[in-house]
């Protein structure tokens, strides 16, 4: 037979290498596709995302805003800690721990590569949860390891998007009812997700209401006693989330959840945005729309297989047999269907916007009708194993493309970034700076326009390496973040006050305001600029400025692409 060895040799048949094969392929490609989208996080220099290097800068404040010394002195003046528990707080907390055993770098490629890991992990689990075959679909989650908010730096949503799966996952495989180690277990799930970001925490507390509603409607309709059915489906879940409800509770109403006004409401171009999978997927190329259509047509197809109901039944019962389990299946089917189509309605009707407090929020809720239909596709997956090959294989392969797609301008990002810190070592320790950069970033082949700018700040990047306080540290100017600029020490409102002027290209900023209170002034690009900026009134009076109360002492290596500034009478350390 296939399966066996040939005798007295101990090696396999050529039927069972083959039928190895076959079990083994979905593991085999699952994890080449891992490893293509773990590479550029991990084998190239720095971790490069437009909010990141802010992320670790928080963490290492929060680490050392204690210590005995200038720089934990310099880190009390300038900063406050605040340490309320909010929705936003996970992978700064991760951080922290990372940053007392490992370089900044090294810390950061932990963070994205665990939440790549876990995203692939979280789906995974999800998909097993939903169908006990369906575990192949996975590779469905490799296109976003790398997508637009990823890039962003949006860590926290990021890693509470991963939770939730888990969440929704544990969830999925209660539905012969709960124990109340069941729950507990759910708790916990729900109060990491939430203390990672309220969007994905949302998204899980309503899905997991949902199944256990599906579940007692599915029981009673089997003549089930309704109280019986409501204990057993939903008494855990009530249980689980109210520690978490509280949380919210709580946030909401002591004013850290307040937000602006909407913008940004939707038009026709929101919904080519749904049906190609523009958002979540392409970061800053248009040559990424082929891969992000390839993997919406890939989906449409599995829903269209999904949706057969000749095959529906048939499916659910080899899932879950018996009358009542495939009550429950059909009743799950039924509640993530509905959970995909009702994330989709809201991707297409939101505002981007609830004031600068709450952005992207359209982007955000775009990473959901995709996830939730792959969830809605394993309750009736394909069951022939070419058609699961050619699924999961385009899914690989445009998640592959997206990454090459995106490498030269990666790999071109990385030479500017390491121009920028290469200048820590001409900062002193205990030095406060700010950045002005002239020329922005330069996108790669076909550029979309907008998108992330992976420099923006690596200014926080550069303190960090250097142990300064960088005034431009966008997180220290948000309530929702555990660091912030200590009131009477701000000097980043005195420089920039309308908060917006120093992240601008030319940067606009009143440096005779800070000086000599501003050790020192790094200036970016300022020879590949273009014209208008070179000219631009803005420019003229900044470099003035500049010119007459600091004195350049040093430029970077090996182009001189960024100039270091001393506050004039000081000396260096």
């Amino acid at each position: 037979m296939g399966g066996r060895s040939d005798a007295g040799t101990g090696r396999r048949s050529p039927g069972s290498r083959v039928g190895w094969a076959r079990a083994r392929w979905p593991t085999v490609l699952l994890l080449t596709g891992l490893a293509v989208q773990l590479a550029p996080w991990l084998l190239l220099p720095v971790v490069l995302t437009q909010d990141g290097p802010a992320h670790v800068d928080g963490a290492w404040v929060l680490l050392h805003h204690g210590d005995d010394g200038a720089v934990g002195e310099l880190l009390r003046t300038h900063y406050a800690i605040d340490l309320d528990p909010v929705p936003n707080m996970l992978t700064t907390a991760l951080l922290a721990l990372l940053l007392a055993v490992l370089t900044p770098g090294a810390a950061e490629k932990v963070v994205v590569a665990g939440f790549v890991v876990l995203l692939v992990a979280g789906l995974h689990y999800a998909l097993r949860g939903v169908h006990r075959r369906a575990g192949w679909l996975a590779v469905a989650a490799l296109p976003l390891a790398g997508s637009e908010l990823v890039v962003y730096g949006f860590y926290n949503f990021c890693w509470g998007v991963a939770l939730a799966l888990f969440a929704m996952g544990w969830a999925l495989r209660r539905r012969d009812g709960w124990t109340l180690a069941g729950a507990g277990v759910l708790s916990l799930l729900l109060l990491l997700t939430w203390s990672a970001h309220l969007l994905p925490y949302t998204v899980a507390t309503v899905v997991v209401a949902g199944l256990g509603v599906g579940r007692v409607v599915s029981d009673v309709s089997c003549d089930l006693r309704p109280a019986r059915a409501v204990f057993r489906h939903l008494a855990g879940p009530a249980v689980a989330v109210l520690p978490s409800l509280a949380l919210s509770v709580g946030f909401l109403v002591g004013g850290d959840g307040r937000h602006g006004a909407a913008a940004g409401w939707p038009g026709a171009a929101r919904v080519a945005s749904l049906l190609t999978l523009y958002r979540p997927l392409v970061v800053g190329s248009w040559w990424e729309i082929v891969p992000s259509v390839l993997v919406a047509g890939v989906l449409a197809g599995l829903l269209v297989r999904a949706l057969r109901p000749a095959r529906v039944d048939e499916v659910l019962s080899l899932g879950a047999p018996g009358r009542a389990g495939v009550g429950r299946a059909r009743a799950d089917r039924v509640i993530l269907g509905t959970a995909t189509a009702l994330s989709a309605v809201g991707f297409l009707l939101s505002p981007e916007q609830l004031g600068e407090e709450y952005g992207f929020l359209s982007d955000r809720l775009a990473w959901f009708p995709p996830l939730l239909l792959v969830l809605f596709c394993a309750t009736a997956p394909p069951t022939r194993v070419s058609t699961r090959q050619l699924a999961a294989g385009c899914l690989v392969v445009a998640a592959t493309a997206a990454v090459l797609v995106r490498l030269p301008s990666q790999l071109h990002d990385q030479r500017d970034a390491a121009e920028v810190l290469s200048v820590a070592a001409d900062l002193p320790a205990g030095a406060t700076f700010a950045v002005l950069r002239f020329s922005g970033n330069r996108d790669g082949v076909a550029p979309v326009p907008g998108g992330p700018d992976p420099l923006r700040h690596l200014s926080s990047g550069l303190a960090v390496r250097a142990q300064g306080v960088d005034i431009g540290h966008y997180e220290a100017i948000y309530p929702y973040f555990q660091v912030r600029f200590a009131d009477g020490a701000e000097l980043r409102r005195a420089l920039d006050p309308g908060l917006d002027g120093l992240d601008a290209v030319p940067p606009w900023v009143h440096l005779a305001a800070v000086t000599g209170r501003l050790d020192y002034v790094l200036v970016v690009g300022l020879d590949r600029a273009q014209g208008w900026v070179r000219h631009a009134q803005r420019t003229t009076r900044v470099l003035a400025d500049l010119r007459a109360g600091y004195v350049e002492v040093a430029r970077s290596h090996p182009s001189g692409h960024v100039s270091v500034w001393r506050l004039q009478g000081e000396t260096g350390g």
